[in-house]
């Protein structure tokens, strides 16, 4: 926290981030778990009372540290979370659940690396969706302390989203904690928009930045009362709290929480800052400002976010690679285009003028006039809703429009035939630019320079083909192989843009992998329990490299220990590759 603000023009904390409508929507965050490190609130305050917050004691700190230099600050996040509807500071997530870690106590504890550490693995045992860290450790060098980096990597793991503040040195260096690439870092701005010179900035925060207000938010004081502060510790006590009420909004969709999804629609949907905004060096802005009901759509629908008219254009084009599966479909973006094709395509009989909305004439007018696939748009598509625009370019734009077309075609066959297909995969590059689709809606281009990696297979056909008919466990294997193939596609599914989904994708493409490992489970009379997806902590340098965790359980002993296939993925490519063979251990 920079220090107290003026009191003039204070702001609610759901007025200065701009979430009264989000809060409402989901009752203030219920059902989350709110994890913090940080100094000890001081609960007997008025706007505090009914609020479902746990204060844990450090057991590894000796109990007779002082802990008064940290209760303001504590007290402050405290309320700006937690306070309750109807008091003097009404907080983002009245209803969700805090749980504090007073690991703050002195100038030692606040610069102990092992201290922040036990803090968040005593969060992550707590069930926190969302650990905030208050505490900074300035670093020049960019490097972590292990301690600390083993407790991150675990969070990661879990799913559990890790927020923590850029600093408050003028960019003279950075919060050691806010270099880790899982961690959410955040920078603070003025209610202007206009970025704070205090706010920390740098190369080790890109890629993972967000900046948020920070500016005059009203909150709690030890003594009973109330004073604004501002700071980038408050852009990120404001930001947990955005994360945990669209964490709770997810859930009450039965989407599930998610909380690392959630960290990828705040940094993926944030606008980038003009030069008046950033003093004329855009990178104070990390990579950009919090667009709340941008993020708001994209970590409800799982698609793309229809562009604000107040959104400046980003001029810095992902080029992460994207690996996704879904289903074919096509568009025409206008209606001339639409009416175009009617004339063009043969008439079904006199009299009756063809229906280009009809995929069976589509695909037979393609096969006479092959030329014309690159006239469409063409999507895939997640549940019937258009997630991507795919666009074949280059030398073999040709051969790749010939396998949309007969992808498309397969789709259309009778589901008990052989080249019946459900799903296809496409690994492709985001190309930075959108079209708009007749019904309005703006998607992204993924291009697609080759036929390398695009597949259709239906997953009876494909459980078929690796069930090792006439073998050992055959049927049950089949069996296996489609449930397996079925979580990843419908209850996992993801748009296939981070490193995560990437690997988890490729794992249910490339599934021979994973039908050895269900062969051997089943074989030991064990069944799938959950499958994860972590960034590796072992990779090659310059990588993004991911473990694919296949856990076990028995179903007839539930006292029986769990056992753990994992195989390592490289999503650095467009086609993702398997680096490691699969090692498994017994899970206590």
């Amino acid at each position: 926290m920079a220090g107290p603000s003026s009191s003039a023009g204070a702001l609610s904390p759901a007025e200065a981030i701009g979430a009264q409508e989000l809060r409402q929507r989901t009752n203030g965050g219920r059902g989350v778990t709110i994890g913090v490190l940080e100094g000890p609130p001081q609960l007997s305050h008025p706007c505090l009372a009914g609020a479902d917050i746990t204060v844990i004691e450090p057991w590894w700190l000796p109990p007779t540290l002082p802990i008064d230099i940290t209760v303001d600050h504590g007290t402050y996040v405290a309320s700006v979370l937690f306070g309750q509807p109807g008091t003097a500071v009404e907080g983002l997530t009245p209803a969700a659940r805090g749980v504090f870690v007073a690991t703050s106590r002195d100038e030692a504890t606040l610069l102990d690396p092992l201290n922040v550490a036990r803090g968040i693995e005593t969060l992550l045992e707590h069930g926190a969706d969302v650990i905030l860290v208050c505490v900074a450790h300035p670093t020049i060098s960019d490097d972590v302390a292990w301690p600390v980096k083993r407790a991150i990597e675990a969070a990661a793991a879990a799913g559990v989203l890790v927020v923590a503040g850029a600093g408050n040195d003028e960019g003279r260096c950075r919060n050691a904690l806010a270099v880790l690439p899982q961690v959410l870092v955040v920078g603070a701005h003025r209610n202007d928009g206009v970025m704070f010179k205090f706010s920390n900035w740098g190369t080790a925060y890109r890629g993972h930045g967000i900046v948020a207000p920070g500016d005059a938010v009203l909150g709690a004081t030890p003594d009973g009362g109330t004073a604004p502060h501002k700071g980038t510790s408050i852009s990120i006590a404001l930001m947990a709290g955005v994360a945990a009420l669209l964490i709770s909004a997810r859930q009450q969709a039965g989407l599930g929480k998610d909380p690392l999804a959630v960290g990828q629609a705040l940094l993926r949907t944030a606008r980038p800052c003009g030069p008046s905004d950033s003093h004329g060096r855009p990178e104070r802005c990390l990579d950009g400002k919090l667009d709340l009901p941008a993020a708001t759509s994209r970590a409800l629908t799982g698609g793309q976010v229809l562009p604000s008219a107040a959104r400046p254009p980003d001029p810095r084009p992902s080029r992460q690679p994207v690996y996704a599966l879904g289903a074919l479909g096509y568009d025409f973006g206008t209606e001339a285009r639409r009416d175009t094709f009617k004339q063009l395509m043969p008439p079904v009989r006199a009299g009756v003028p063809a229906n280009p909305y009809d995929p069976r004439q589509m695909i037979g007018y393609l096969h006479q006039q092959p030329s014309e696939a690159h006239a469409l748009i063409w999507t895939l598509n997640l549940d019937l809703t258009p997630v991507y625009a795919v666009e074949p370019v280059g030398g073999y734009a040709p051969e790749v429009h010939t396998l949309l077309v007969q992808f498309l075609a397969r789709q259309l066959a009778p589901m008990s035939e052989d080249g019946f297909a459900e799903r296809i995969s496409v690994p492709g590059m985001p190309a930075g630019r959108t079209v708009q689709l007749l019904s309005g809606q703006v998607l992204p281009v993924l291009e697609i320079t080759g036929s390398r990696g695009l597949y259709a297979w239906s997953v009876p056909a494909l459980a078929r083909a690796l069930g090792r008919p006439g073998g050992p466990h055959g049927d049950a294997l089949q069996d296996a192989v489609a449930d397996f193939l079925q979580r990843v596609y419908h209850d996992l599914r993801n748009l296939g843009s981070t490193p995560r989904e990437r690997a988890l994708n490729f794992a249910a493409t490339n599934a021979v992998q994973a039908r050895d490992v269900l062969a051997e489970a089943l074989q030991d009379g064990m069944a799938l329990h959950d499958i994860e997806v972590s960034e590796s902590p072992y990779g090659r340098f310059g990588s993004d490299v991911c473990d694919v965790r296949l856990r076990f359980f028995d179903p007839r002993n539930s006292r029986r220990a769990k056992r753990v296939y994992r195989y390592t993925i490289d999503v650095t490519d467009v086609m993702p590759v398997t680096i490691s063979p699969t090692r498994t251990w017994i899970e206590a």
